[in-house]
């Protein structure tokens, strides 16, 4: 990161926080600028960063808030060491969150076949949210896909912890993952989690090098299904559709169009968000649902009245964070929130089984084994 290009192209015209849905006080990039280039202490909660890349997306120079304050993480792990949120997604640690959850219910995990085209659903699905890897494979059967899935907390792709400044996991794990992929004899890998996505196709090559294989999305992937004839979305599910951008896929990866135009195909369906714009985070990243809980769930509850007051019926998303903050954030009587996988799959007439306050307790049970001192979210009714 080059601080001197701040200096040098930052005007402090405030755009990235107008955008930001966390800091408002501009003298926050001069402090984590001093704090960045002198040791001193970050004059800011640099825990309250979504990542969720609006800052980038709204400056006219193009850089990025997001940046300063993921280096600062970087700086504060590097000097105190990682803390318990910083760990919780490292399968090194003792109480990750992951082998919380596995305890506490069993999680979906496949043998590891081969196959040209590998699915990656990545930890929070396999271990949390499995009605997203039950929905892409039960899809995948109907398309006469011959698949091979790669599953499994040794195989984390290390992009969760990376976030909160603990880039350990994807140094450690990026390497054994490709040569696994190769090992199986991966040409394709698909991918349900947008961190995972951006993992794979964008940091793994420039850490490690060619992959020697393809990563795409579960958008992408389905969609292509769709235009091949291999699934022709049926008339099952439908209504007022609000689609649900996650951050790491939209403004990290540059893929807003690959679902909706999979929406639009889905029969009945009013999609109410053609374009992107004013799309706004979940509340879930960066650590935030773990240091700031109510902070996190609030924020995914203000998206549910907007799209209520809208008229809309349906939220759907494709990422594992994005779906839970959503699940937990829903006011009474608010809109549905399915997985994009998930909505497809019903237009077909199938349903995955899911039960939403199972899922909510297994996420807050696992936090609270995971860290001390973890607080349950105080939602307003």
């Amino acid at each position: 990161m080059d601080l001197d290009q701040f200096d040098d192209v930052c005007r402090r015209c405030g755009k990235c926080l107008e955008a930001c849905p966390q800091y408002s006080d501009i003298e926050i990039i001069d402090s984590l600028i001093d704090h960045l280039r002198s040791g001193g202490e970050a004059d800011l909660d640099i825990t309250r960063c979504f990542t969720c890349g609006l800052c980038e997306a709204a400056c006219p120079e193009g850089l990025s808030l997001k940046l300063l304050i993921k280096g600062a993480r970087s700086k504060r792990i590097g000097t105190a060491g990682p803390s318990e949120t910083d760990r919780i997604c490292d399968p090194g640690y003792d109480r990750n969150i992951f082998k919380t959850a596995a305890a506490i219910e069993r999680p979906l995990l496949f043998e590891h076949g081969k196959a040209e085209t590998v699915y990656y659903p990545g930890c929070y699905p396999s271990y949390i949210h499995k009605t997203m890897v039950r929905s892409i494979t039960r899809l995948m059967e109907r398309a006469n896909v011959r698949f091979a899935v790669l599953d499994g907390l040794e195989y984390c792709c290390g992009l969760v912890s990376a976030g909160t400044g603990n880039p350990g996991v994807i140094r450690t794990n990026g390497p054994k993952i490709i040569a696994k992929l190769r090992e199986m004899g991966a040409k394709r890998v698909v991918t349900s989690c947008p961190g995972c996505f951006m993992a794979l196709s964008r940091i793994y090559p420039s850490m490690f090098g060619e992959l020697g294989f393809e990563v795409v999305q579960t958008s992408q992937f389905l969609g292509e299904l769709i235009e091949q004839g291999a699934l022709i979305p049926g008339g099952n599910a439908g209504g007022r559709v609000f689609y649900h951008d996650p951050c790491h896929l939209t403004r990290g990866a540059g893929i807003y169009r690959e679902p909706r135009d999979l929406l639009e195909k889905v029969p009945g369906t009013e999609l109410m968000n053609q374009e992107p714009e004013g799309s706004t985070c979940c509340g879930f990243g960066g650590g935030v649902r773990l240091n700031h809980p109510t902070d996190s769930i609030e924020t995914s509850r203000k998206e549910h009245l907007k799209v209520k007051a809208e008229g809309g019926d349906i939220i759907v998303t494709n990422c594992s964070g994005c779906r839970q903050n959503l699940i937990e954030g829903r006011p009474d009587g608010g809109p549905e929130v399915l997985d994009l996988a998930e909505y497809l799959l019903l237009s077909l007439g199938e349903r995955v089984a899911r039960d939403d306050q199972a899922l909510i307790e297994l996420v807050n049970e696992a936090y609270a084994k995971s860290m001390r001192g973890y607080m349950r979210p105080k939602l307003a009714p």
